[in-house]
């Protein structure tokens, strides 16, 4: 959550949606593209801005329906 401003600006940029966090630390995203091309990007990102790995998911994978907003 430290650096949620930054996550939601970087998924807003590359036309991601509805950014949520679980409690794990996955960051959950809607995506009306096809493919993980965008999530991938905000990954590889978002790990670099905060130093260590970030798991992104789309919306419509199991496990997504527990993720906060952030």
């Amino acid at each position: 959550m430290t650096h949620a401003a930054a996550l939601l600006q970087l998924a807003a940029d590359l036309g991601l949606s509805c950014p949520r966090l679980r409690r794990d630390g996955t960051v959950v995203v809607h995506s009306d593209e096809a493919g993980y091309l965008a999530t991938t990007r905000l990954s590889a990102t978002a790990s670099e801005l905060i130093g260590t790995y970030v798991h992104v998911i789309t919306d419509d994978a199991p496990g997504a329906t527990d993720a906060l907003e952030m």
